[in-house]
């Protein structure tokens, strides 16, 4: 029961009914108690309540009462063997109070990431925990993977290729560094001025000092081999890849050198990479 003693988050507050330890941003402690987050079986319940939208996987989508905005509420899975036998069980919630921690710091620092809003874990027999992350929904977003397969036209998809670049450049300035950047890990938003983009699930991630060009290029590279595995990377195309990869310098020379300098030790890894593809 050590995670029970912990403290909250700073700019976070506790609740722990000995069933459920809830963690929420205070402006919204009320709504997610409402929803019935602080209570026995209510992440269950609020899971099965509401779907998503096509793209998300399995999120719930949430009013929440008195509020304008709703909650996009991502149960944690583990991976491996060991997912696939508890794959909602977690020791402690130490993973996603560190999505938390993350999320919220780089949040404020300006990066292009949702509102987290609240960690909920649900105690099962033995201490272990039913765990869950809620962020503020980003309304009127598609994830780039069904952009993508929606075929959107040439001037749309470059427009938006811009908008992932710059997005993916301020949330590594802000210190970011992701532990899965791929093309369903941004959320693209279509307004008249144009599109604006934010990158999403930060379970695993981190917050650097600096993150260095080798770092940032090695997460670049990750998110243009999504593409390449999923067959998406025509759709992209050159023009696509190379604005996208413009706004990202946005004319740092001295940064767009350095990604080259390390273009050679990740097109190996490429090469690695797409004979993994044709086995699979």
């Amino acid at each position: 029961m050590a995670q029970a003693a912990a403290p909250a988050p700073q700019g976070f507050v506790r609740r722990d009914s000995g069933a459920v330890l809830l963690l929420a941003d205070p402006e919204f402690l009320e709504p997610l108690e409402r929803l019935g987050l602080a209570d026995a079986g209510g992440l269950a319940r609020a899971m099965a309540r509401s779907r998503g939208p096509s793209g998300r996987g399995h999120v719930s989508v949430l009013l929440l009462p008195g509020r304008s905005e709703r909650l996009c509420l991502r149960p944690l899975h583990r991976g491996g063997w060991l997912g696939r036998l508890l794959p909602g069980s977690f020791a402690t919630l130490a993973r996603p109070l560190a999505e938390l921690e993350v999320t919220a710091a780089l949040h404020a620092a300006g990066a292009p990431v949702p509102r987290v809003l609240l960690v909920v874990g649900e105690r099962r027999g033995g201490g272990a925990f039913d765990a869950a992350v809620g962020t503020v929904f980003e309304e009127g977003t598609l994830d780039g993977l069904h952009f993508l397969d929606a075929a959107p036209e040439r001037e749309r998809m470059l427009r938006a290729a811009a908008a992932a670049g710059a997005a993916v450049r301020r949330f590594h300035d802000a210190g970011g560094c992701h532990a899965d950047l791929h093309v369903k890990n941004l959320l693209l938003r279509e307004r008249a001025e144009g599109f604006e983009a934010l990158v999403i699930d930060l379970d695993r991630a981190r917050v650097e000092t600096q993150v260095t060009p080798r770092a940032r290029l090695a997460e670049l590279m990750r998110l243009y081999r999504s593409l390449l595995k999923r067959g998406l990377l025509a759709r992209v195309g050159p023009r696509g890849c190379a604005r996208f990869f413009a706004a990202y310098v946005a004319g740092d020379r001295r940064l767009r050198r350095a990604l080259r300098a390390g273009l050679p030790r990740e097109r190996l890894r490429l090469a690695l990479h797409r004979l993994h593809y044709r086995g699979a």
